[in-house]
């Protein structure tokens, strides 16, 4: 009985301590202007680095429009091909053949569905309609699959069908603001014609914008993927190798090593039935996460390396600002130690004075913790056309739209993320001093100048 009364008193008498420790914080914050400037600018400018990085990471590897499904996704990109016998004498293109998608990986066990794109990045393709100028555009060419892959939101119309990839069908999905520019409207669309590199055809949806922050998607219009050059059914004298890329939607990514196994053997079998050439899938199909640090087409990515390197950017970024804070700490509190010494000789524990001062810190961090994620926001808005390719080799064309949506940055990881920065810099910057102030005995506390 006697708990279930404690308990609340507890809870009461802990609010008005940290109430406080707050006030005093305030307070000293409001006496120490200068002081309180320079250290929530300082902590701002290396939460806002830090930051940038997490809404980089967060756009490439989080769930966001329209791929939404990237935790349950496997992706397939370029293949090695090399004579029997002879592996230094390999052949690469950007992908893999369509035969692979429409042949090979359908059916897979815990597979899904099979998407196949290809980016045509290299054309210079045409778009015009009635009383509208050419303009240029860059279309994507996907399979039927790939709508069910990833979650594209229509405004108008339905996409196309793996009958319409088949049957080489000239219809498209275009993106809202290709819409605007060839009919000055978004919705009624459906059905309309334009011409696509002097050949007609005819819009079957229109969808949200897609931007190039997620390259396996983004274009400006969707078109049925063997209308693309160079892209055939059937096999040819290059084999398996293409231009494709292949993204394997999994039922649940606990079975991601039973795919990747069965796909690998797939190749296997076929390289046992091929009389001339043997393939290297080098170690895909990869998580999409680690399909984006996929750079070098010759090798899989050496994820000890990655994490090292992330790591090291990290240290730089938070613990070498954090070393600058804790000195501008340590001489505050150097200030303060008759003030302890006082707290001290009245009963105060350690463990009470390292709350408050932490208390205290921590107020300030997360003054700077917020000014940081503005300072964030504000790189990464001014700086998106060019930020995400820092760490990407796949953003394959700069001419398409990189804006960044509200939902890849107001997010709770992000925020998550920012509150973990400012609690792991303020224990970091203030633990320290606080505990070397605090050695000191009462006595020789009491005598220090004030």
């Amino acid at each position: 009985m006697s708990t279930n009364h404690n308990s609340p008193c507890q809870l009461k008498q802990i609010n008005i301590m940290l109430k406080n420790y707050f006030k005093q914080a305030w307070t000293l914050m409001r006496q120490n202007r200068l002081f309180t400037g320079i250290y929530v600018v300082g902590t701002g400018l290396s939460i806002a680095l830090v930051m940038t990085l997490f809404i980089i990471f967060y756009v490439k590897f989080g769930p966001v429009y329209p791929e939404y499904n990237r935790d349950r996704t496997l992706v397939l990109k370029p293949i090695k091909r090399y004579p029997k016998g002879k592996p230094e004498s390999w052949n690469i293109y950007g992908g893999v053949a369509y035969y692979v998608v429409d042949q090979m990986l359908p059916g897979l066990p815990h597979v899904e569905q099979v998407a196949g794109s290809v980016i045509d990045f290299w054309g210079d393709y045409q778009v015009s309609a009635t009383d509208v100028k050419p303009f240029k555009a860059t279309p994507r060419f996907a399979n039927g699959a790939f709508w069910k892959v990833f979650s594209f939101r229509f405004v108008d119309g339905q996409p196309f069908t793996q009958e319409d990839v088949e049957a080489k069908a000239q219809v498209a999905v275009i993106g809202e603001s290709l819409a605007k520019r060839l009919f000055a409207a978004v919705e009624g669309v459906t059905g309309r014609h334009f011409s696509f590199n002097g050949r007609d055809y005819r819009v079957c949806g229109v969808v949200r914008d897609v931007s190039n922050a997620t390259p396996e998607t983004a274009g400006d219009l969707w078109l049925p993927l063997l209308n693309a050059q160079y892209i055939s059914k059937e096999l040819d004298r290059q084999g398996l190798l293409g231009n494709v890329f292949v993204s394997l939607l999994v039922d649940d990514a606990e079975n991601f090593e039973t795919v990747r196994n069965e796909v690998q053997d797939v190749f296997r079998r076929f390289s046992l039935q091929d009389k001339d050439y043997e393939y290297d899938v080098m170690g895909q199909p990869d998580p999409y996460w680690l399909s984006t640090f996929r750079q070098d087409v010759e090798k899989a990515p050496d994820t000890m390396e990655l994490a090292k390197d992330f790591l090291y950017i990290l240290l730089a970024l938070l613990f070498i600002p954090a070393l600058n804070l804790s000195g501008m700490i340590s001489s505050r509190m150097d200030s303060r130690i008759a003030e302890l010494g006082i707290r001290k000789a009245y009963g105060a524990t350690r463990r009470r004075l390292l709350e408050q001062v932490l208390c205290e810190n921590l107020l300030l961090t997360l003054l700077g913790g917020l000014a940081g994620l503005l300072f964030s926001y504000l790189i990464v808005l001014t700086a998106s056309d060019w930020i995400l390719t820092l760490f990407d080799k796949n953003i394959y064309d700069t001419s398409l739209s990189t804006s960044l949506t509200p939902e890849m940055l107001f997010n709770p990881a992000v925020f998550g993320s920012a509150l973990a920065v400012c609690v792991v810099l303020n224990v970091v910057s203030a633990l320290v001093p606080a505990l070397g102030a605090m050695r000191h005995p009462i006595m020789e506390s009491l005598n220090t100048k004030r």
